[in-house]
């Protein structure tokens, strides 16, 4: 039976279908696809909305984003699923009511696997894109690795519902991969220090961090092999995922507060009354001055820690409120004009190193040649 042959015999059995269908079935599909086809956007939103307060209550936060992209995908599944109900009530003739069903769900898995690569990116950022001091994760190659995955299991689908024997190129897939796979030994496990990088949040995009005590810079980006890192001198470096993974790796940016640590030496002709004196006013200046963390368990430490040669050492130690390094710098500053004006107020110095050299005459001598 050639092509026309065929084409005749569908239609043909389609007008013995018309003649035959049940008029009242076809007006009650007819109705129920308009019914649900007008209400689908209200019964979407109402589907998504108790979706968001399911997640709600296990402490996640649905982004506006996904919100949009599945109340357009869940109104058209429930179009499609009413043409699935009308078309099983119908009872079209096999060879149409097959097409009709491969066609719906062709339209089905288009409409799942393409909310499924819109929602890559705004899924992987609120699974990875934890907000510590304010920053973001960058996990762009996550949402390339998702949305790879997404298309390859959606063309698999398609053909599957086509009844398309991918067997072989499954096979063939497989041998590649496998040669790929040894030939992409490093990629691998830098993709997998990357994300062991990210599940530990050691640190972030625009994090300050110090690697194994040789290079400070800045994380500009974080990808499928490397991180980069742009130094103070504006250089950027690609360092591999994996060697970062088995760094030790300082991170700034996570400090909370920044240490304000000084040594003041006092001339040794400093007395007990002035020590004292002098101690005291910078306690209350420390407890005072509203530049320090005075929590509970915060370090406040004001105490004569030495005697050098030439003078007597006093520590002042303690911790700002904020990282911030511009606000260190003020509160240093205001601490080292305040440690002058309490050594003039008590009428004693700032030790200096000096040298006494004692000059005295030839042995033998009583008097200097004449």
């Amino acid at each position: 039976m050639n092509f026309g042959e065929t084409l005749a015999s569908v239609f043909s059995r389609l007008k013995t279908w018309v003649f035959f269908a049940d008029v009242e079935d076809v007006i009650l599909a007819s109705v129920f696809v308009v019914v649900i086809f007008l209400a689908r956007k209200p019964l979407s939103r109402l589907i998504v909305k108790s979706l968001n307060n399911l997640m709600t209550h296990l402490a996640v936060s649905m982004p506006d984003e996904a919100k949009n992209e599945l109340e357009s995908k869940t109104s058209i599944l429930l179009v499609v699923g009413a043409l699935f109900i009308a078309a099983d009530v119908l009872q079209f003739p096999v060879l149409a009511g097959g097409l009709i069903n491969k066609v719906l769900a062709s339209v089905a898995l288009i409409a799942v696997f393409s909310g499924w690569y819109n929602l890559c990116g705004p899924f992987v950022s609120l699974l990875g894109g934890y907000n510590r001091l304010e920053i973001n994760v960058e996990s762009s190659w996550m949402k390339r690795a998702a949305r790879f995955g997404v298309i390859l299991f959606g063309i698999s689908a398609l053909l599957t519902v086509w009844k398309v024997d991918i067997s072989g190129a499954m096979t063939g897939v497989g041998v590649l991969g496998a040669g790929v796979a040894i030939a992409a030994q490093d990629l691998v496990r830098n993709l997998v220090a990357g994300m062991n990088n990210q599940s530990e949040k050691r640190f972030t995009e625009g994090d300050v961090v110090e690697i194994e005590g040789n290079f400070i810079g800045v994380v500009e980006q974080i990808d499928l092999r490397s991180t980069v890192l742009r130094g103070f001198d504006q250089i950027p470096r690609y360092i591999p995922n994996s060697d970062l993974s088995n760094a030790v790796v300082l991170n700034y940016s996570q400090l909370r507060t920044r240490r304000v640590k000084k040594i003041i030496s006092l001339v040794l002709s400093c007395t007990d009354q002035q020590l004292k004196g002098f101690k005291q006013d910078l306690r209350d200046y420390m407890l005072n001055s509203g530049d320090y963390d005075l929590s509970d368990g915060a370090p406040q430490y004001v105490n004569i820690v030495g005697l050098s040669e030439n003078a007597i050492e006093v520590l002042f130690y303690a911790r700002t409120k904020t990282a911030d390094y511009q606000n260190f710098l003020d509160v240093d500053e205001r601490l080292t004009l305040k440690i002058l004006e309490i050594s003039r107020r008590h009428d004693t110095a700032i030790a200096y190193p000096t040298q006494t050299i004692d000059m005295k005459s030839p042995l033998g001598s009583d008097r200097p040649d004449t």
